[in-house]
C-alpha cells in the first residue's frame, strides 16, 4: 500500500509500512492497578500529533478504570509514551467501556458503565468530560445517571452541531430496555449540562443497545440494539428529529435481522458513501460465527432499505465480532474479531468492495492474534491514521495479559 509518511509522525512506522505484508507491533502492554489501567474494551481515537487516546475498563489507582494517552516516537526505534490521564474511584465513574469522542479543544467525552451516585449496585453510568490544560486534565461528570426513566449503563456517544451529545443506554427501569439520550451544554460556563430521552426502546423496536450512535444527513441518528425487533435478534434503527425544536424525535426500524443474516449486534454502524450504513453482527449468519452486512436507503419509490451479507465468519478467518467496521480509503472495511483465526485470538480483517456492481466482496485476514505475551481477544472497532496504520487494542494477552494496544500497518 502507498503510505504518506510525515516525519514528525510515525517515522519508524511509515518507513515499514511501505512492504505488502501486514506488520502488527504492541505499542504498549498494560500492567494493571495501581499504575496502570487494565482490560481495554474500546477503541481509540486520534488527537493532534497522532497522540492515542483510550480508556481501560479495569486498573488505576482504585480499579475502577482509566483514560489514558499514547504519544507516538519522535525518532525511529523510540517507544511510544502511555500517561494515565484519569483514575475513576467510583463516585465519578466507574468502568469505562466505550470509544471516547473528542471535541473542540481537544476535550475529550465518554460514558462509564457504572458508578456515580445513581440507585444501581455499583452506580449507573455518568457521562464524563476530559478537558486538557498546562497543568493537566481536568475531569468533570457531566450527568449521573439514576437508572430511572433516564437509562442506566450508557455506551458509546457522538458529538453533534453545538456540542449536543448523544448516546444510548443499555438499561432503563421496568419502562424498556433502553434508551436514546442527548446532553446539551449550558448557555453559560459552569452550567448543568440538560439530558433529554429521545427515544425509549419496548422490544418490538428494538431492545438493549450495546453501541452508540452516529448521524447522518439532516441530523438523523442511526444505531443498533442486541435484541429486539421481529424475531429478537437485533435491529438497525433511525431517529429523526423533530422538524421544530421541542418536538419528538421519530424512530424507524429499518432492519430487523433474522439470523441467516446475523443476529445479537453489539456493534454500532458507519456510514459509508451514498448513506450506505455498514455493521457487524456477533453471532448466527451461515456458520453462526457473525456477520459483516451493508444496509442501502431506499430506492426511489420505495421504504424498505437493502441489506447484503458481505462476509460470514466461519472460525478461521474470525469468529464473533464485538466490534463494528471502519471504512478507509477506497471503500476498504477494517475491523476486528473477539476470537477465531488461526490460534483462536482473535484476528484484524479487511473487507475490499467488488470492482463491478453486484460482485463479491473480498475478505482478508490481516493479522491473527497468538495469545500472550502479543495479545489476545480485539474487542473494539479500529482507528486509522493519516498514513494508513490501524490502531487498536486487544483485551487480553500483553505481557501482563491485561490487555495491549497495536498498531497495524
Amino acid at each position: 500500500m502507498i503510505v504518506k509518511c510525515s516525519p514528525a509522525l510515525l517515522v519508524a512506522m511509515c518507513a515499514m509500512a511501505q512492504t505488502t505484508t501486514p506488520t502488527v507491533s504492541t505499542l504498549h502492554s498494560f500492567e494493571g492497578a495501581p499504575g496502570d489501567g487494565a482490560g481495554p474494551i474500546a477503541g481509540l481515537v486520534i488527537g493532534g500529533s497522532g497522540v492515542l487516546y483510550g480508556t481501560t475498563s479495569n486498573g488505576g489507582a482504585s480499579n475502577q478504570g482509566t483514560v489514558f494517552s499514547l504519544k507516538p516516537p519522535t525518532s525511529t526505534g523510540g517507544s511510544w509514551t502511555e500517561t494515565v490521564l484519569h483514575n475513576f474511584s467510583g463516585p465519578d465513574g466507574a468502568l469505562p467501556g466505550t470509544t471516547l469522542a473528542i471535541g473542540s479543544g481537544g476535550v475529550l467525552y465518554g460514558t462509564t458503565a457504572e458508578g456515580g451516585s445513581g440507585s444501581c449496585p455499583g452506580g449507573c453510568g455518568t457521562v464524563f468530560s476530559l478537558t486538557p490544560s498546562d497543568g493537566g486534565w481536568t475531569e468533570a461528570m457531566l450527568y449521573n445517571f439514576t437508572g430511572g426513566s433516564d437509562g442506566s449503563n450508557p455506551t458509546g456517544l457522538t458529538i453533534g452541531a453545538g456540542r449536543v451529545l448523544y448516546g444510548t443506554t443499555n438499561n432503563i427501569d421496568s419502562a424498556g430496555v433502553g434508551t436514546v439520550f442527548s446532553l446539551t451544554p449550558p448557555a453559560s460556563a459552569g452550567g448543568a449540562w440538560t439530558e433529554s430521552v429521545l427515544h425509549t426502546f419496548t422490544g418490538p423496536d428494538g431492545g438493549f443497545p450495546e453501541a452508540g450512535v452516529v448521524q447522518g444527513t439532516g441530523g438523523a441518528l442511526y444505531g443498533t440494539t442486541y435484541s429486539g425487533g421481529a424475531t429478537d435478534v437485533g435491529v438497525v434503527f433511525r431517529l429523526t428529529p423533530p422538524a421544530s425544536p421541542g418536538g419528538t424525535w421519530k424512530e424507524t426500524v429499518i432492519h430487523s435481522f433474522t439470523g441467516s443474516d446475523g443476529g445479537f449486534i453489539s456493534a454500532g454502524v458507519a456510514i459509508g458513501s451514498g448513506g450506505v450504513l455498514y455493521g457487524t453482527a456477533s453471532l448466527v449468519g451461515g456458520s453462526g460465527d457473525g456477520t459483516v452486512y451493508s444496509l442501502a436507503p431506499p430506492l426511489a419509490g420505495s421504504n424498505a432499505w437493502t441489506i447484503d451479507v458481505l462476509c460470514a465468519f466461519s472460525g478461521s478467518n474470525g469468529n464473533s465480532p464485538a466490534a463494528g467496521v471502519t471504512i478507509g480509503e477506497g471503500g476498504v472495511l477494517y475491523g476486528t474479531t473477539t476470537v477465531g483465526g488461526a490460534s483462536g485470538n482473535g484476528v484484524v480483517f479487511s473487507l475490499t468492495p467488488p470492482s463491478m456492481a453486484g460482485g463479491s466482496w473480498s475478505e482478508k485476514v490481516l493479522h491473527s492474534f497468538t495469545g500472550s505475551p502479543e495479545g489476545s481477544d480485539p474487542n473494539a472497532v479500529l482507528a486509522i491514521g493519516g498514513n494508513g496504520v490501524l490502531f487498536g487494542t486487544t483485551t487480553g494477552g500483553g505481557t501482563a495479559n491485561l490487555g495491549t494496544v497495536f498498531a497495524v500497518f
